[in-house]
């Protein structure tokens, strides 16, 4: 694999990079519900705090497969 093909893994996973870490900085901003663990309604929809956990599981899944896939051979 050359130098140029090397190129667009890198750049990828430079912006998934930069994607995870723009979601945890908005996940730092959310209000966190304090309370018991019993007093939690499971049957409530998922909070914002779940939704960015997934999405960010969802980009550090794609940076791995961009990974895998940039391994050359």
């Amino acid at each position: 694999m050359d130098h140029t093909s090397q190129q667009l893994p890198l750049a990828r996973l430079l912006d998934l990079n930069n994607q995870v870490h723009d979601i945890e900085s908005r996940m730092r901003l959310e209000p966190v519900q304090v309370g018991a663990a019993s007093d939690i309604d499971p049957s409530t929809p998922k909070g914002q705090i779940a939704e960015m956990q997934e999405e960010m599981d969802r980009g550090v899944r794609a940076s791995l497969v961009t990974c895998w896939l940039g391994i050359p051979g």
